[in-house]
């Protein structure tokens, strides 16, 4: 027999909203292990005591946002309708069926905390993940990701011209330069100019991220525009995170791009052991290759393969670098001048250009062939590239979301943290699940090797079992 629903809107009904959220949905877990009250005595001082209405809850403000964040809306009135729409957005927001969020309050509320409140959020929850032992800070992983502008239409150029400046005519025509030296954005002056490869120059930001190797959270991010060189922030963003949170690091990886000499100087004063490759094969050699010299630290001078020295010249170059030259006229008379000058120089006597963080430089160049740095970058290549590529596919970085640089950093701040929230419901359900396990099998390690083989619905009823034994 066929049935037939009659659908009859009832007068009064008594809906609680988790209990049609499945146990295992991301919030769930999140709004257990996060407790985000200290939010209000932090915006505290954001508002009048005594005067005007009151305002949107701080808390329902950031819980939103990190629901967009989260699952990728990158429309905050999308973001509105959806959790008008969502029953688990919400509750997660703690919001009633007769609520309805406005989305021009998000707008006014995000330029009224600014970029000093989402920080202090964000180092607070780092500091407690530490004093947790879930962030050790004991090595890390250093990398930069280009960031593209907000329009939807990436080969347009909204540039203004500060000068214009023409080529040579070729051809008839009249070829303008386009660069961040003559050029600016009519929308948002921070986006500069970027070709990566042999693409065409796009208007971009760009976000630098620390993360810590053993728990791929991530400690640090800092928003630039596109064309500041990544090799310039790294000891900036290295301080702060040594002094902030008072991580003790002993090792730091990062790819070729920050392989200069003052990076490896900055890290062997800090006494952190660097796994940062040459940025040039050749660097360090100076304009004309040492060869066979050998350097003599203790007298500081170069022997010459045919017995003789070369002394310092203590006029530096560009002050940065040392020139060494031979005396007493023995390149005229030496049999190795055609191998050992250039054409351009067989007039003159040998010279040697010598950087001040050579020694450094050359114990780079000896430990990134060993079989331990190169692993060290394989690790770099799938912790930190994965997390831009989750972020960019999942978690809105694959544009900027709002004009100014200002915002873009809140932007960061925010992409930062749900990432976070993601390894920390993993960490916690790896870690409880895994001392559930010891306690039979009296082995740690095997303990966590049997939970990746579990099926995802056993992973659950383990989760579930041990949320019951822990508030018990």
């Amino acid at each position: 027999m066929q049935g037939y629903k009659l659908y009859q809107e009832k007068l009064f009904s008594i809906i609680n909203l988790r209990a049609m959220i499945p146990n295992n949905h991301l919030l769930i877990k999140i709004d257990k292990q996060i407790d985000f009250s200290f939010i209000y005595e932090l915006t505290k001082n954001l508002y009048c005591n005594d005067n005007g209405r009151p305002s949107v809850d701080p808390i329902l403000f950031f819980r939103m946002h990190v629901i967009g964040y989260l699952f990728g809306i990158e429309s905050d009135r999308q973001l509105c309708q959806e959790v008008h729409l969502n029953i688990a957005y919400r509750w997660f927001c703690r919001l009633n069926l007769e609520d309805k969020p406005d989305h021009s309050s998000l707008t006014k509320i995000r330029d009224q905390f600014g970029i000093e409140t989402f920080q202090k959020i964000f180092e607070i929850l780092i500091l407690k993940w530490k004093k947790a032992g879930i962030i050790s800070g004991k090595r890390m992983i250093f990398d930069a990701s280009l960031v593209e502008r907000e329009c939807s239409d990436p080969k347009s150029r909204e540039l203004k011209a500060y000068e214009r400046q023409y080529h040579d005519f070729k051809e008839g025509r009249r070829e303008r330069k386009v660069s961040n030296q003559t050029h600016v954005s009519k929308t948002d002056p921070d986006y500069t100019l970027v070709s990566k490869g042999s693409s065409y120059k796009k208007l971009s930001y760009k976000t630098h991220d620390s993360i810590d190797a053993d728990s791929c959270m991530i400690v640090g991010c800092h928003a630039t525009t596109g064309s500041k060189h990544e090799c310039t922030i790294l000891p900036e963003r290295a301080n702060y995170i040594l002094n902030h949170f008072t991580f003790k690091v002993k090792e730091w990886i990062a790819d070729k791009a920050y392989g200069r000499g003052p990076t490896y100087e900055y890290f062997r004063s800090e006494d952190i052991i660097t796994y940062i490759p040459l940025h040039r094969e050749n660097l360090g050699k100076g304009k004309i290759s040492r060869g066979e010299f050998q350097y003599d630290i203790e007298s500081d001078r170069y022997i010459y393969p045919e017995g003789h020295y070369l002394y310092p010249y203590y006029k530096l170059e560009h002050g940065i670098i040392k020139r060494y030259r031979i005396k007493g006229g023995h390149c005229k008379t030496c049999t190795l001048r055609e191998t050992c000058l250039p054409d351009k120089y067989q007039n003159r006597s040998r010279f040697i250009y010598r950087s001040p963080h050579q020694d450094e430089v050359d114990g780079v160049r000896f430990r990134q062939n060993t079989a331990d740095f190169k692993n060290k970058l394989k690790e770099r290549q799938w912790k930190i590239e994965g997390l831009f590529a989750e972020a960019k596919e999942n978690h809105c970085l694959r544009r900027a979301k709002y004009r100014g640089i200002y915002k873009f950093q809140i932007q960061c701040y925010m992409i930062a943290l749900v990432q976070n929230f993601k390894r920390l419901v993993n960490f916690i359900f790896v870690f409880v699940c895994g001392i559930l396990i010891r306690k039979k099998l009296k082995n740690l390690l095997l303990g966590k090797i049997l939970i990746l083989n579990l099926s995802p619905y056993r992973k659950l009823e383990l989760f579930q079992h041990a949320v019951v034994t822990s508030t018990h």
